[in-house]
């Protein structure tokens, strides 16, 4: 795949290829059936109304990739506010997710991109601090832009 790649915001249009992707992601890294949803079609509902919510809300931004006509890539920045800290003065933080590559559009700088139109619009939301998961895959290009771990250890809980 050599075709020029594009760049686009996401859309209301676009929530089924977000729907998509984020699918997609979840299969490749966890396997299909995994976690608390094992039902797809009840997931895929889930993911429809939170970005028909959240998109024009503005708490989610989303970039979509494109080449040769065909979606190469997405990406995803939920933004959120906290009680102001220290670290973050105006308690606005960013949350990246929603980083997937198709596997034939690897390796040509692609979620470099669209990491760094993340960071642009976090930038401009005034944002303080962005934090993401890293996959093995995507942890290298993570660190390169400067993302490290955290001083303090997270903990998390899951609340039944």
């Amino acid at each position: 795949m050599t075709a020029e790649v594009t760049y686009r915001r996401a859309g209301a249009a676009d929530i089924d290829l977000l729907v998509g992707y984020r699918l997609r992601f979840l299969a490749e890294h966890f396997g299909r059936g995994s976690g608390d949803y094992r039902d797809e079609a009840a997931l895929a509902a889930e993911l429809r109304a939170y970005f028909a919510e959240a998109l024009p809300q503005g708490s989610f931004l989303a970039w979509i990739a494109e080449a040769g006509g065909e979606v190469v890539g997405t990406s995803g920045l939920v933004l959120w506010r906290i009680p102001p800290n220290d670290g973050v003065p105006n308690g606005r933080l960013g949350y990246i997710l929603n980083m997937y590559t198709a596997p034939a559009a690897r390796g040509r700088g692609i979620c470099t991109a669209l990491l760094e139109k993340l960071i642009a619009d976090a930038r401009a939301a005034g944002v303080s601090r962005v934090h993401l998961h890293a996959s093995k895959m995507g942890e290298p290009i993570y660190r390169k832009r400067g993302f490290h771990e955290p001083g303090d250890v997270e903990l998390i809980l899951k609340v039944e």
